[in-house]
């Protein structure tokens, strides 16, 4: 085994042990809670407060956090909710979108630097329609595999290793692919945000306000057009 090698090895362990200790710290310390609905309800006051007083250093926290967080394969709906609650539509979509997106390809070009061959053995048999159908028009063929639902954003960024994306294809289908359902859903919750500002209450008549409504629609109109392209262009096995 040559010192590359070993390098690579050290540096592959390094990645999964820091992986592992974030989850094991952030559900120990309970981080997780920070992160949830019923958190920031409660606590919606000291939220926007915060947010009015410190907005560049909330802003850059989160943005850096999130980058941090998709490199270590961490689920974005987390950070989509707080998006939308604090930061409203335009600065949550824009803030989740760019740093939803270079996390995303440092982790690309780092399994596919030091994993290749982990995701090989555990997503190659399982997504093998992606690698037989994939061809030289590869960043419209990985455009297309971001919205279609039902593949967790972590494995998204994982399964380009399987036929060795071009790194500037793998950042512009995640950049356009994944900013309709992001600012779909930060819309959500930013106007729920708004609804928890004005105290307004909580019942069904919130959902068919404009704020609310429209981007539930806009989310059911893509999910139902991710599903014809899915049937119609992809197997059965993505």
């Amino acid at each position: 085994m040559n010192r590359l090698s070993k390098i690579k090895i050290f540096l592959g362990l390094a990645y999964l042990g820091i992986v592992s200790l974030v989850v094991i710290a952030f559900f120990y310390f309970g981080a997780n809670t920070f992160l949830s609905p019923s958190y920031l309800v409660e606590n919606k006051n000291y939220i926007f407060e915060l947010r009015d007083q410190n907005l560049f250093l909330i802003s850059s926290v989160y943005f850096f956090f999130s980058i941090i967080w998709v490199f270590l394969m961490g689920f974005g709906t987390p950070l989509i909710i707080f998006a939308g609650f604090a930061f409203g539509t335009i600065l949550g979509s824009i803030l989740s979108i760019f740093s939803f997106t270079i996390g995303a390809t440092l982790l690309y070009l780092f399994a596919n630097h030091y994993f290749k061959d982990l995701v090989e053995k555990y997503l190659g048999t399982k997504y093998a329609s992606i690698k037989q159908n994939v061809n030289q028009n590869e960043l419209s063929y990985f455009f297309s595999l971001r919205v279609i639902p039902g593949i967790p954003f972590p494995i998204k960024n994982l399964l380009p290793v399987l036929f060795n994306m071009k790194l500037k294809n793998f950042f512009l289908a995640t950049l356009f692919g994944e900013a309709a359902p992001i600012i779909i859903s930060v819309s959500i919750f930013s106007g729920l945000s708004n609804a928890f500002e004005s105290d307004k209450d909580l019942n069904l008549n919130l959902l068919f306000s404009p704020e609310i409504f429209f981007p539930l629609l806009a989310l059911a109109m893509m999910s139902l057009i991710a599903n014809f392209v899915k049937k119609k262009y992809f197997n059965r096995g993505v």
